[in-house]
């Protein structure tokens, strides 16, 4: 199929919409339990519709997280044919120490059910690749894929693995200090590496878990999120605590930090102590494996970056990881 590849842009939103909502079989509400049913799409409040799937699933916080992926240095293309957008994709920039470098990251990539199979997806995937060469990017990767196969085909191969791990939030001996983060644009960060939370690239997820990441959903209010300069035996890094709106008292953390500074078991303990002193009962940490600790307990298998290296002399890159 004839498409044009081209920027999103807001009136894009409705057709983007669709794209999302094309792969949702069944739509789903949840109670303040927690737990699910099986619901219509037209009787979900916004709120619930961003638990099925994400922003993209409502045409108004479609268009709010469009703006939202434009104003934080993001990038999102359309395959358009005959004047509609039948597939999105979206991309984040981040400059971090090896083994990615200079990094571009697909952190979405959907066709409309009805119009797979036809090269859009391929068309999308192309003009990424093309646009990590124009921007000089070390690695191209792409977080968790749902299609490895079809990134395989395009050269794609695993990457660095990571693991999900849960601790409890306690009080600790270690000591530290914290300081307010600023709540300013990914340049504080550049050049920092993601030792936890590496969720697409740290770029996307400085973003993320910036004040405003989030709609302001009326059951989301009260839900904390805790940013600080955190620093242990004079090594200094940005610690956002992000709680979970399904799992109160749950924090996710994400710590960007200097090259030279390890995410060390005094670091952890840091960590949970701090958390303990905010209020949260458990912290959640996404690292790279393989992970130890006493407390630790695993959430889910470890998963595998997708990547293609794109300028492997200069990123650092070993051929080990590539291989």
């Amino acid at each position: 199929m004839k498409s044009l590849i081209r920027p999103a842009s807001l009136p894009d939103a409705a057709d983007v919409c669709a794209v999302h909502c094309s792969d949702i079989s069944h739509w789903r509400a949840w109670d303040a339990s927690g737990s699910a049913r099986p619901a219509r799409y037209a009787d979900l409040t916004p709120c619930q519709r961003w638990l099925n799937g994400g922003p993209w699933l409502d045409p108004g916080l479609c268009r709010r997280h469009l703006q939202r992926v434009a104003e934080g240095g993001g990038y999102a293309w359309v395959a358009e044919h005959k004047g509609r957008a039948l597939a999105e994709a979206e991309a984040f920039l981040a400059d971090e120490p090896p083994p990615y470098g200079r990094n571009l990251n697909l952190s979405a990539l959907y066709v409309h059910r009805h119009f797979r199979g036809q090269g859009l997806g391929s068309a999308l995937l192309a003009a990424a690749l093309a646009f990590a060469q124009e921007q000089g990017c070390h690695t191209f990767t792409v977080s968790r894929p749902d299609a490895p196969a079809f990134y395989a085909a395009h050269g794609l191969r695993p990457g660095p693995r990571w693991g999900h791990w849960q601790l409890p939030a306690r009080r600790s001996r270690v000591r530290y200090t914290v300081d307010p983060l600023p709540d300013t644009g990914y340049s504080l960060v550049r050049g920092y590496a993601l030792l936890a939370g590496r969720f697409q690239n740290a770029g996307h997820d400085w973003e993320r878990v910036r004040s405003g990441g989030a709609p302001d959903f009326p059951e989301w209010r009260g839900v904390k999120l805790d940013r600080n300069w955190m620093t242990v035996r004079g090594q200094r890094a940005a610690v956002v605590l992000e709680e979970s709106p399904r799992a109160p008292g749950t924090a996710e953390a994400f710590v960007f930090a200097p090259p030279d500074v390890a995410l060390t078991g005094q670091w952890v303990s840091a960590i949970g102590d701090h958390a303990a002193w905010s209020g949260f009962t458990r912290v959640n940490l996404f690292v790279p494996a393989p992970f130890a600790h006493p407390h630790a307990r695993r959430l889910e298998d470890v998963q595998r970056v997708m990547w293609k290296v794109v300028r492997g002399q200069e990123s650092g890159v070993s051929s080990q990881h590539s291989a």
